[in-house]
């Protein structure tokens, strides 16, 4: 494997897991007074959970990108594309 293509993954993976990072700690904030004062307004309680549902649903999605561009770093697709 060359130089260039272990920097391309280094990048992929590193900016997966800041943005993953970033999501997970506002998750944090959201769960936390949510778990702390369970007696709160029940709608509040169930709309918070359809936020917190929607962020997860973006770090699976960075997860599978972050899947699927180390696949194309290591097939090679990007340096077959530029022989074009």
């Amino acid at each position: 494997m060359s130089r260039n293509q272990n920097d391309k993954k280094r990048g992929a993976v590193i900016s997966a897991v800041v943005i993953i990072s970033i999501l997970a700690v506002f998750v944090g904030f959201i769960l936390f007074p949510l778990i702390s004062e369970m007696g709160g307004v029940f709608f509040a309680v169930i709309l918070l959970m359809l936020y917190i549902a929607g962020i997860l649903a973006v770090i699976f999605g960075v997860i599978a990108a972050l899947k699927e561009r180390l696949k194309e770093i290591e097939s090679g697709e990007e340096e077959e594309a530029k022989k074009y």
